[in-house]
């Protein structure tokens, strides 16, 4: 994640020096101010000697500048085998805009996008469905993964952003949804974002760790902790977070974040998680305090205690120097034996919520 920015920055420097009115600086967004800002200095969780936010856990272990620049070499010019799929992978095309809404659904649409239909109501979360620059610098979708465009994307009841990173809150994506979304949910001051980009300020809900907002009288979205950092441009201005959609069914969204005690933490106040849906990909052990390692992520599935388990934050991009395959091989080999069902759906496959299968292992048939 560090190096994506690192570039990101760069070649966003050398665009305002040759073109200083360039419109790819509307795409960075605007960090948080006024009566926003105000809010974010009465958060326990924001340090504002240092001016950000921190985690609950003092984070060790990040590489330091030499190590990082040794990292970044590394990825963009070590030969590393297999980080990109030789072929377009499968994916499935669900037609999103017409399915019936009394139905209760997951689709996971690559990288960390998810749909979720649950008692009537639409999710989407972190949705990345265009291409453009900037991101394409740092984030080229393998073949075949980028079937889905914001087009496809039906009339959404709660757009909910774990963090505002590139990879997870894409500008041309949520300009393009603006008409069809009712309520955004985000973090403290990624609201910003959202206002600058032209959505309706009564329309963004920001939430802090362990605050809430009721969806209706049976259903609650829990903003919960997590382990990483934020930032379009570095800095941790805005908060990341984790979700629990708390409603007949509970699905637990992760984010992005590196392991701590809080998985443990959640079960024991969130009993009888239906379905958790893990970061499980783009990791590295210098970066093992923001993202999980393979180990890690096994071991924080067993502490969160849920019946179904879906991965996700692999199988699109290349932001580590991991294979393509590696992640879902890993979390397939350390589910065996295991309380928990795991799930592994190509793109776009639907899950049933109420009798979720998809458990076969496709990604072996195009190593």
């Amino acid at each position: 994640m560090v190096k994506k920015i690192l570039i990101i920055i760069l070649v966003l420097v050398v665009l305002a020096l040759i073109y200083p009115s360039c419109a790819v600086w509307r795409e960075v967004g605007q960090r948080p101010r006024g009566e926003r800002l105000e809010r974010i200095k009465q958060s326990p969780h924001y340090d504002a000697e240092k001016g950000e936010f921190v985690n609950l856990t003092p984070i060790e272990g990040v590489m330091n500048d030499s190590e990082e620049g040794a990292g970044l070499s590394d990825f963009l010019f070590g030969k590393h085998p297999d980080v990109v799929p030789t072929h377009a992978l499968p994916v499935i095309k669900t037609d999103l805009r017409n399915l019936a809404r009394d139905v209760d659904i997951v689709v996971w649409l690559g990288h960390s996008t998810v749909f979720i239909q649950l008692d009537g109501i639409r999710y989407l979360f972190d949705p990345i469905l265009t291409n453009g620059f900037p991101v394409s610098v740092m984030m080229k979708p393998f073949r075949g993964t980028d079937i889905y465009i914001p087009d496809d994307i039906p009339e959404v009841d709660y757009l909910i952003i774990t963090h505002d990173h590139w990879d997870h809150l894409d500008y041309k994506t949520v300009a393009a949804l603006k008409d069809r979304v009712s309520h955004v949910v985000c973090g403290l001051g990624i609201g910003q974002h959202f206002e600058y980009w032209g959505y309706d300020p009564a329309k963004i809900h920001e939430l802090d760790w362990f605050e809430d907002w009721k969806v209706n009288d049976t259903t609650t979205i829990h903003c919960l902790p997590s382990q990483h950092f934020s930032g379009r441009m570095g800095g941790n201005t805005t908060l990341w977070a984790s979700y629990l959609i708390d409603g007949k069914k509970r699905i637990f969204v992760m984010g992005d974040g590196g392991y701590d005690k809080r998985f443990s933490q959640f079960a024991a106040k969130y009993s009888n998680i239906d379905l958790a849906i893990m970061e499980n990909g783009q990791y590295n052990e210098g970066w093992k305090a923001i993202h999980l390692l393979p180990h890690e992520l096994s071991n924080a599935i067993d502490e969160l205690h849920p019946a179904h388990v879906l991965t996700y934050h692999h199988a699109k991009y290349k932001l580590s120097v991991h294979t393509w395959y590696e992640p879902l091989e890993n979390i397939y080999q350390n589910s065996q034996g295991k309380s928990w069902h795991l799930l592994t759906p190509k793109i776009g496959q639907i899950i049933d919520i109420r009798d979720p299968k998809a458990d076969e292992p496709w990604w072996r048939d195009e190593m």
